[in-house]
């Protein structure tokens, strides 16, 4: 019965930190069974055409191949598959092209977990009926196709307005027009899909659900790794004052009545690099309290282990919430971690801990430096002697790494990370 209503799932995402990432989340997910991961583009069309699964997510804004010619190749022979694109921030030009050539779904980083959850779930039925439309002969315009592909990849209204160069008032009437034409409210999904979007008011009554009944938390034990010490007697008061039982790691001590299976949590004390487990879906939920900051080898094992982790500073007021999401299958993760090592942020650098460089090459570091006293490419060549055509390969392995497409983009990124020298 476990596989009767699941989607089969291959996810393929060149960074593998990621790819760790959210492969992890997809095989929690109830109704999804992950059927293989893959690095690249090539590798993908092969792992469909092993497993032929019925969702393929993919790395929408990955430098070294098309999304239309992944598409076509993917979707060749007939192959029913849906394709959901992740990406950073694509230009206005690819997201059309992208939805014209066949892709189902485009979910911004920014989006979160649950809208790329949605995408896998649940075909975005208005863009499902555009494409019917089509082929029965009743198209949108070319224009109402533009409006209904940003809105579907996220992008707001005024925003749309402004790629398009189009009024917000234009816009609002292109969005009525295509709701109209594309006929989806009798169907409950594709009306909420259209809500969602903002095709269709809220206010519009909506099938009635029932009420789910809350979900009981279940009860909490925490087994406590290096019990000796200051750091591990300060652990023991927080949990004694959330009322969190200290179990030994045979368990003894858990609940005995019979009444409801107890979740355990491991909290390491002060881990060494050797002391992280190695990341397995199956392993124990474990929360890292470390009075020192931790290194970014650490940190990377730690997040694809789905482990959390917690300054000493901070344990007080984020240790209890760390292992109440760990417990709820969630990573409670200093966001200085994460934008160091899945990419640069645009936003203020100030508080957390400080970020780690990335691993550039001396020779990256060199055409980095280059590009930052405004040397153009045969200047960065003279200088340091090598060829044009080595520089700009330096350059396009810079810009993979720093997730940016230009000079001007990677001297931003480069400075939010405090790559370039004084």
């Amino acid at each position: 019965m476990e596989g009767i209503n699941s989607t089969t799932v291959v996810l393929q995402h060149q960074n593998r930190l990621v790819r760790e990432m959210l492969a992890g989340h997809l095989v929690r997910e109830p109704g999804i069974t992950l059927a293989g991961t893959a690095p690249s583009g090539p590798e993908l069309i092969q792992l469909c055409t092993l497993r032929k699964p019925t969702v393929a997510v993919f790395e929408a804004d990955a430098p070294r191949w098309s999304n239309e010619r992944l598409v076509s190749l993917l979707l060749q022979s007939g192959r029913d598959i849906r394709m959901v694109g992740v990406h950073d921030a694509l230009p206005t030009a690819y997201v059309i092209r992208a939805y014209d050539a066949g892709v189902s779904a485009l979910v911004s980083y920014t989006s979160g977990l649950e809208a790329l959850l949605e995408a896998v779930k649940n075909p975005l039925l208005p863009v499902e009926a555009a494409r019917a439309k089509r082929v029965d002969g009743h198209t949108l315009t070319e224009r109402e196709l533009q409006v209904l592909y940003l809105i579907s990849a996220g992008y707001p209204p005024k925003q749309v307005a402004t790629e398009l160069g189009i009024s917000l008032h234009t816009v609002e009437n292109h969005k009525q027009r295509i709701f109209a034409k594309l006929d989806v409210h009798n169907q409950a999904h594709a009306a909420a899909s259209a809500v969602r979007l903002g095709l269709l008011p809220r206010t519009v009554p909506m099938p009635r659900q029932e009420p789910r009944l809350p979900r009981r938390r279940r009860r909490l034990g925490v087994v406590l790794r290096d019990p000796t010490g200051r750091l591990s007697g300060r652990i023991r008061e927080v949990l004694a004052e959330h009322h969190i039982p200290i179990r030994d790691e045979s368990g003894d001590g858990a609940a005995s009545d019979g009444s409801e299976q107890e979740l355990v949590i491991t909290i390491l004390v002060d881990p060494t690099e050797h002391d992280w487990p190695v990341p397995d879906r199956r392993a124990e939920l474990v929360v890292a309290v470390t009075s020192r900051e931790p290194k970014r080898s650490e940190v990377t094992k730690a997040l694809s282990g789905g482990i959390a982790t917690v300054p000493a500073s901070r344990m007080d007021d984020l240790l209890v919430p760390a292992i109440r999401a760990t417990a709820q299958g969630y990573v409670l993760v200093n966001s200085s971690y994460v934008r160091a090592l899945l990419g640069p942020s645009h936003a203020g650098s100030n508080g957390g801990w400080q970020r780690w460089e990335l691993a550039l090459t001396p020779r990256e570091r060199e055409i980095l430096n280059s590009i930052g006293r405004g040397h153009a490419t045969k200047q960065t060549a003279r200088l340091l002697g090598i060829s044009i055509r080595t520089v700009e390969n330096l350059q396009s392995n810079l810009f993979r790494k720093l997730r940016v497409h230009s000079r001007a983009a990677a001297l931003v990124a480069a400075h939010d990370l405090g790559l370039l020298d004084e």
